[in-house]
């Protein structure tokens, strides 16, 4: 099931229970706000932790895909540097044979 489905089936449930809780006298009348901060805080606690959960996953993807992303560009680089020394060793090979016009 998806995290937002399960998010969305947990609010159904709690609007479902409030109604039932309202219309009916099963629950005692005063409720403590104590008890009130436990519920709402359990509540949060469950939200977050599904929340980072899927936001954990989305920045794994987003980093495996930078790390691809640097390895590329790290061999483009490591290439470019290879031809530039090649160049080079042929310049001075050239000059050193006085074929190299100016």
């Amino acid at each position: 099931m998806n995290e937002i489905q399960v998010i969305l089936l947990g609010i159904i449930l709690l609007a479902g229970s409030v109604a039932f809780f309202f219309f009916t006298d099963l629950v005692p009348k005063q409720i403590t706000s104590t008890e009130m901060n436990v519920i709402v805080s359990l509540g949060v606690g469950v939200l977050i932790f599904v929340v980072d959960k899927r936001q954990s996953h989305y920045l794994d993807e987003i980093i495996q895909a930078q790390h691809k992303m640097t390895q590329e560009i790290h061999k483009m680089l490591t290439e470019e540097i290879r031809l530039i020394h090649e160049m080079r060793r042929e310049n001075n090979k050239g000059d050193d044979h006085g074929t190299n016009v100016r």
